[in-house]
């Protein structure tokens, strides 16, 4: 048993880097890594279907495309490993503050509509 637990761990530990390292062996951002996974291959919609769920779906195929045109834009203004890796860094931390700013902002909004609720949907206290 032991022997197939570090097999596994060690099969996880060379697959899962090679998928994501390029050509350079730099670490290339996913997207995956920060949307939700019910919106990862999002495709944009016309506006006439203006549901909660087809405005989130266009929210993050907008953003995919700009986080694609980053990632390419690193590939191609950078020189070295260093400025690649530094530009991909960039790139992640805009991606992940952008995700926790949209989650604080649901969560907030979310907390006022129950509070609009508990108090009988009156704005003032």
């Amino acid at each position: 048993m032991k022997k197939y637990f570090i097999m596994i761990a060690i099969l996880f530990g060379f697959i899962v880097p090679i998928n994501f390292v390029n050509a350079s062996g730099v670490l290339e951002p996913q997207w995956a890594e920060f949307c939700p996974p019910l919106y990862e291959n999002a495709v944009y919609k016309p506006a006439k279907e203006n549901s909660k769920r087809n405005l989130e779906n266009n929210y993050w195929a907008l953003r995919r495309v700009k986080f694609q045109k980053a990632i390419m834009e690193c590939k191609t203004i950078s020189k070295t490993q260093a400025d690649l890796n530094m530009c991909y860094g960039r790139v992640a931390n805009i991606e992940k503050n952008k995700t926790k700013q949209r989650k604080d902002a649901k969560y907030e909004y979310n907390s006022d509509q129950d509070r609009q609720i508990r108090d009988g949907g009156y704005w003032w206290y």
